[in-house]
């Protein structure tokens, strides 16, 4: 694992990373404003990354709230609208915090964990192009988000869930 602060080439940058319960994280919502959710699914040691078409690089499935939504909604939408995967035992597990430019701004972000016995089908749309089943071990290309690459270290070896 980097320590922290990592940056990616646009000048975003993960500051914080911290490991919290389920329900830790259910709560942390009536504290502070979590803006988005990801997902880490884990299948055999390998982590999946999907091709995000308007960013171009890979990166973990999730993505912003929408109104009403607790972080556990979004990152259960995000994880169906972009892989198709639904139905899944999914764990909170971590809490990202960043900042980011392009506005400047200070966000936190709630880390979902899910663990799969088998494949699943994954379905390609307009907003995600392709699908890599990326080891945390290995190295971080230049087109995948460094960001979320760390994320899912660090959640590989958080022993939760």
């Amino acid at each position: 694992m980097a320590s922290l602060p990592v940056r990616d080439r646009a000048g975003n940058r993960l500051t914080g990373f911290r490991v919290v319960t389920d329900s830790e994280l259910g709560r942390l919502g009536d504290r502070v404003v979590v803006a988005a959710s990801v997902v880490v699914v884990e299948h055999a040691g390998a982590v999946l990354m999907v091709f995000d078409g308007w960013r171009r690089q890979w990166e973990l499935p999730g993505g912003s709230r929408e109104p009403g939504e607790t972080s556990r909604q979004a990152a259960v939408r995000e994880l169906r609208e972009e892989t198709g995967i639904d139905g899944v035992q999914m764990v909170g597990v971590a809490v990202a915090e960043f900042d980011l430019v392009d506005p400047d701004r200070h966000e936190f972000l709630a880390v979902y964990r899910v663990r799969l016995r088998a494949l699943p089908s994954l379905l390609v749309n307009d907003e995600v192009l392709d699908f890599l089943w990326w080891s945390p071990s290995g190295p971080v290309g230049e087109d995948m988000s460094p960001l979320d690459a760390e994320i899912a270290r660090r959640v590989v070896h958080t022993p939760t869930g």
